[in-house]
């Protein structure tokens, strides 16, 4: 669903080439200023980067273009939810569907009463527990905050979604929520791009592994040859020559 060719971006990331299948998991490790995140952004065209290419179903995006990787089919939800991932003054309805609005109108008019069912449904689908879709999300604790995000990208029916520390921040009960999300969305058949500090995670959830070290991926280990603490370790430590 998603393939990555040689994206370089000078001083930052080298010849990054990855895929991502339908119905996959795709977990990213790498010590902290491997570049993970970096690469994330550029795939989704929120940063520009210097060669390479994106395509989804074979089709390439066009490089620093978010709006357009949408249109495709590429959800994102960033590391920093409260300062990239969430309006804050803005209630749980309306951040959740503001990705959808474009469907959720015609000539320019949101259709009011489709935009509260959308959101209504989402809120009692991935247990986000508010008083009403109408409470401001900055209110929230960490957990339904992080979950509203997911929410937002979920309502565009994502072919591929990338979540990038989704579970940073927040208590254990709701990291069994993310991961019954995330272990949903494969099963759906989404593509799901795991990016995570959390060793565990990355080794529970995903079907290959790729590591990183200072920009680089290092390799990529797989369910079928075994992902273990050692090896993850022993690349994401290595620095390629």
């Amino acid at each position: 669903m998603l393939e990555v060719k040689n994206l370089s971006r000078k001083g930052v990331f080298e010849d990054i080439s990855f895929t991502v299948r339908k119905g996959e998991v795709v977990g990213f490790f790498g010590l902290v200023g491997a570049g993970r995140s970096e690469i994330m952004r550029a795939v989704f065209g929120v940063d520009k980067y210097d060669s390479g290419e994106v395509l989804v179903d074979g089709k390439k995006l066009r490089g620093g273009d978010p709006a357009g990787a949408i249109r495709s089919g590429i959800g994102f939800c960033t590391e920093d939810r409260k300062k990239e991932g969430l309006a804050l003054r803005l209630s749980i309805l309306l951040n959740m569907t503001l990705v959808r609005l474009p469907l959720l109108a015609k000539l320019g008019v949101i259709n009011r009463p489709a935009q509260r069912k959308a959101a209504d449904q989402y809120m009692k689908s991935i247990s986000i527990k508010a008083p009403s879709v109408n409470q401001l999300v900055g209110n929230l604790s960490g957990g339904n905050q992080q979950k509203v995000v997911v929410a937002k990208w979920l309502m565009m029916d994502p072919k591929v979604l990338i979540l990038d520390e989704p579970t940073r921040g927040i208590d254990i009960g709701a990291k069994w929520e993310i991961y019954n999300i995330i272990i949903d969305l494969a099963k759906q058949g989404v593509g799901v791009i795991l990016v995570s500090s959390e060793m565990e995670e990355v080794i529970n959830l995903s079907d290959r592994v790729m590591v990183m070290c200072e920009g680089q991926i290092n390799g990529c280990l797989s369910k079928e040859d075994g992902i273990t603490q050692e090896k993850i370790m022993a690349l994401a430590s290595e620095v390629q020559k």
